[in-house]
């Protein structure tokens, strides 16, 4: 009988790797002298590898380089006067690369692979979280780096290659743990999905001006599949989402620190709008006025509560989130697992329940078993909150 073959192992790609991981590991400690601050464009161009093991080293190790360089305050954007100084230069530099490493990492939610994309999540919420500490530390006041978070949401709710391994790691490890988390996640996307349908609009309008058929019909589709992507993401995760709070004793868990800890800013200076929101717009215009009529009625200097600390703000972000998907453009089966779920997981959490009376009115327009569901669910909002 014919012994088997024995396949040779290939060596050369495991060398190569070792190789690149010492240089990787060089490269990173000899950073701690600001004369080789060339080292970080070079361990860009390892992350930019199309070795997924190098680009996982790299990363990394370029990612610890910047966190010093931020926990230390040296990307802190220089004054104006101070600009065009030779320590004013550098720090305009790392700042450059510190924000071109990030917008790579984010585009690695994009891979198709989960080895890169659950790396590059956990990479970018650090960062995140570093940089609002960082702010807090510094200025005394609450903060959260929506800037790095925002763009976060906007990519995982865009992309294309949404697994089941990032959509859980999103919401297992964050969304579902995290309430300032999980409430700018519903006011991010909100804001998203209106000014993707503003867009759309644009694109429209743009469109009936067209002489060509071809192209309009061309736009139509990318425009339309674009909402529909978005529409069939974030779904995906709000139908996951487990732990919306009830009572404001339960706005417990924080990604960052708990707002009790630093005075709300109702307005912020000049100095402060260096990076970053802070906690502005969290109330509405209305809740403004609402706070000062009862501060009057109480005739006390009572301490404001934070705005994340509020049960009101929570309903208001869960609220425009899901209004908001209520006009992407929604396949039927999306119309029945909402429809579904309508009446434990989405109404009593809203801030006013007659909210839902256009979506449920489109809902019995689509017809067949959505419209029974759609009428059933209006007879109840009817019944139980006399609408």
């Amino acid at each position: 009988m014919p012994q088997p073959i024995k396949r040779k192992r290939d060596h050369s790609s495991t060398e190569d790797f070792k190789s690149v991981r010492q240089k990787i590991r060089t490269l990173e400690a000899n950073l701690s002298d600001k004369s080789n601050l060339n080292n970080i464009v070079e361990l860009f161009n390892h992350v930019k590898n199309d070795n997924a093991q190098i680009v996982f080293a790299a990363m990394h190790a370029l990612n610890r380089v910047f966190l010093s360089f931020l926990l230390k305050g040296e990307l802190q954007k220089p004054k104006v006067a101070e600009e065009t100084s030779a320590k004013g230069k550098v720090t305009l530099w790392l700042r450059d690369q510190y924000t071109n490493f990030l917008q790579y990492v984010k585009s690695l939610l994009s891979n198709d692979e989960p080895g890169l994309q659950l790396p590059a999540l956990t990479i970018l919420m650090n960062n995140m979280k570093a940089e609002s500490e960082y702010f807090m530390s510094t200025k005394g006041t609450y903060h959260f780096a929506n800037n790095l978070y925002g763009p976060i949401v906007k990519e995982i709710i865009s992309t294309e290659n949404l697994n089941d391994h990032l959509r859980k790691e999103f919401l297992e490890k964050y969304l579902n743990i995290y309430d300032d988390l999980r409430h700018y996640f519903f006011k991010d996307t909100a804001e998203i999905i209106e000014q993707s349908l503003r867009t759309d609009e644009t694109v429209r309008k743009q469109k009936t001006s067209m002489k060509s058929k071809k192209a309009k019909i061309s736009n139509t589709t990318n425009s339309s599949g674009k909402l529909e992507l978005i529409a069939k993401n974030l779904f995906s995760i709000l139908e996951s989402i487990r732990t919306m709070p009830t009572e404001p004793s339960e706005i417990d868990e924080f990604w960052t620190v708990n707002p009790s800890k630093y005075e709300p800013q109702s307005k912020k200076t000049n100095s402060e709008e260096d990076d970053v929101l802070g906690d502005e717009g969290l109330l509405s215009e209305s809740e403004v006025e609402e706070e000062k009529e009862q501060a009057k009625k109480d005739g006390t200097r009572k301490k404001k509560m934070h705005p994340l600390l509020q049960l009101k703000v929570h309903k208001r972000s869960f609220t425009d989130c899901w209004l908001q998907l209520f006009k992407l453009p929604l396949t039927e089966e999306m119309y029945k697992k909402i429809l579904l779920i309508l009446h434990k997981r989405i109404l009593p959490h809203l801030s006013e329940p007659k909210l839902l009376m256009d979506f449920l009115t489109d809902s019995y327009n689509v017809g067949g078993a959505v419209s029974l569901l759609a009428l059933q669910s209006l007879f109840t909002l009817i019944i139980d909150h006399n609408l």
